[in-house]
């Protein structure tokens, strides 16, 4: 990894050293904390996307680094970055993304419409010059500005008139408001298409990889240091080889698949490379998360251990950005060059 992106990495660590690692249970209790947003702000992770000669501008990788160092303390920290820079900045207007940037208001978009088995969850609608209905299963339902598709197919940017009606249990990412939220507004823009916000998510594919791994990472590093610690029949865990063996295969796994990821990034890979990451980081993911459960035995199922929050969190971004089934049909026709898998 070239220099500056290994400053960059350093410099989420020690963010998460500073900010995140002694109120990470705090934050899924009760949200992120003010002082962390103003915090992220002033680190400049809200406000990722630049706008030059009237194009929108990401440095990928930067952004992937970015995630995934705060995946590995804090999943709903990262969520938010990722909801604000690839999905809201992406498809918004240039006021909006710079009254989010500058932490003047918070933006979300609402994407029922590509999780599986929601796909009729849009309620909303235009009628007359009004915008009417509700969305339910919005990820910061408690946010300012709603980016958010109706039925007649295009894609709006709801800037007021709309409130939050209930707010969901949820599996993970409790660090954010999960919620139902109510429209009655002539206060929008329309900004596309609900093509575009299809598009702002098979985009995403490098940055869901980013999490997933993070994720994983974090479990990972949990899983290690308590083997290191814990005792059982006179022995550490880690000297025991269905402890040790596992983990330090994963370890590899993990480590080969980050490489992979920020080398195509680097070389600009092709999208099978890019799906196929996605899919293996996710799958791995559980897999690890899962693991690092049981190298805890009973602990590893309270709060206060801080791994357990790492396998709800990858199940629910294996439901809210990942469409299992969709992503092989896409890689088994992407292999036979036609469609395939579809009996």
């Amino acid at each position: 990894m070239e220099e500056e992106y290994r400053i960059l990495e350093n410099s989420v660590k020690d963010f998460n050293s500073k900010y995140l690692d002694n109120i990470a249970l705090k934050i899924e209790k009760e949200g992120i904390p003010e002082q962390v947003r103003k915090a992220m702000l002033e680190q400049g992770f809200m406000g990722m996307v630049q706008l030059l000669d009237g194009n929108k501008v990401l440095d990928k990788k930067a952004l992937s680094i970015i995630i995934e160092m705060l995946s590995t303390s804090s999943p709903s920290v990262a969520m938010e970055v990722f909801i604000t820079n690839v999905l809201f900045h992406k498809l918004a207007d240039e006021e909006s993304i710079n009254e989010v940037s500058q932490g003047i208001k918070r933006g979300t978009v609402a994407f029922a419409e590509l999780m599986s088995g929601y796909e009729n969850e849009n309620e909303l609608h235009l009628d007359g010059d009004k915008l009417i209905g509700t969305k339910r299963y919005v990820l910061n339902s408690d946010a300012d500005l709603v980016i958010a598709a109706a039925t007649d197919g295009n894609l709006y940017l709801i800037k007021s008139g709309f409130r939050e009606i209930e707010v969901h249990r949820k599996l993970g990412f409790r660090g954010l408001k999960f919620g139902r939220i109510e429209f009655n507004t002539k206060d929008y823009i329309k900004i596309g298409t609900k093509g575009d916000l299809t598009k702002a998510y098979e985009e995403a594919s490098p940055f869901i990889t980013a999490m997933a791994l993070g994720i994983a990472e974090g479990s990972l590093l949990k899983a290690i240091e308590y083997s290191k610690v814990r005792s059982a029949f006179g022995n550490l865990l880690k000297d025991f080889q269905p402890i040790a063996f596992p983990i330090s295969m994963q370890y590899n796994e993990l480590y080969m698949l980050k490489n992979s990821l920020y080398s195509s990034l680097s070389n600009e890979s092709d999208s099978t490379d890019i799906l196929f990451l996605k899919m293996k980081s996710i799958e791995l993911a559980k897999e690890i998360t899962k693991n690092s459960i049981q190298v805890h035995g009973g602990y590893g199922y309270i709060e206060d251990y801080g791994v357990e929050k790492f396998y709800r969190d990858i199940m629910s971004l294996s439901v809210l950005l990942y469409n299992e089934e969709e992503e092989k049909k896409k890689l088994a026709s992407k292999l036979y060059e036609a469609e395939a898998g579809f009996i």
